[in-house]
């Protein structure tokens, strides 16, 4: 499945836990963009909204489109997802194995991929690479061009697996702090909604965020500090609010 993910382009580049790459990757990328901003002068930021219970936390009806996107066939889809419907499950521990189990039948089914099951990553990879592309159509996609080549791409996100940090770059010279701070508000809570679509929810304790934004004395730029950025609180829409845990670099 992967193998032919791969080879037709499926995967975006947004998704570091993918062959060939590594964690350090999207870590270094993060700081390059952090970079370009610094040396372009825009207001940026990055919101970390990471997931809860990854795979455990994932709707079989998304998990099916996403998989059959990724050219699974169906009869393997629905052999691999009902029996996880109606399995029962057993806890192993230090102290054994659990006497009595728990699981979901056809009438009241039990979602999520299951943690240490085989087809997990590639399952969540799949559901994920669809988040990605849902949330670049809706424009939130940070736009480059590289100096001497001349080659276009665009960067939403940085993913590792359901560890997640929005790019997010001013869409105009023109705006002020506080609307930037408006669109990535917006940003966040269309994340959220995908996140939601596909059976997940934003763990608010994981969640915090980076801006970088500039004043400029006699034509001089100058990196704000903490507080001299708006005074504002990002809403992960799930009836908590982001850490304050944030930085003006």
């Amino acid at each position: 499945m992967m193998d032919q993910a791969y080879d037709n382009g499926l995967v975006p580049v947004e998704q570091f836990a993918r062959r060939g790459v590594q964690a350090s990757h999207g870590v270094l990328c993060k700081v390059l963009f952090c970079d370009m901003m610094r040396a372009l002068h825009e207001m940026a930021g990055i919101p970390s909204v990471d997931l809860g219970n990854c795979y455990d936390a994932v709707a079989h009806p998304i998990a099916s489109i996403a998989l059959q996107a990724f050219q699974v066939p169906l009869t393997t889809i629905v052999l691999s997802l009902s029996v996880l419907q109606t399995m029962t499950f057993f806890l192993r521990t230090g102290y054994g194995v659990s006497t009595s189990g728990y699981g979901g039948t056809r009438y009241d089914p039990t979602f999520g991929l299951g943690q240490g099951n085989g087809m997990a990553p590639s399952g969540f990879s799949a559901v994920s690479s669809l988040m990605i592309g849902a949330f670049q159509r809706l424009g939130h996609a940070s736009d480059f061009s590289g100096a001497w080549s001349g080659i276009l791409f665009c960067l939403a996100a940085i993913i590792y697996v359901d560890d997640t940090d929005l790019l997010l770059r001013s869409k105009s010279r023109d705006l002020t702090m506080d609307q930037f701070f408006h669109d990535c508000q917006t940003a966040v809570t269309d994340w959220g909604k995908i996140v939601l679509a596909t059976g997940g929810y934003l763990k608010a304790g994981k969640c915090f965020w980076y801006m970088m934004g500039w004043k400029w004395l006699n034509g001089v730029p100058q990196l704000r500090t903490l507080r001299q950025l708006p005074k504002i609180l990002f809403d992960n829409s799930t009836e908590k609010r982001f850490s304050s845990r944030n930085s003006a670099a």
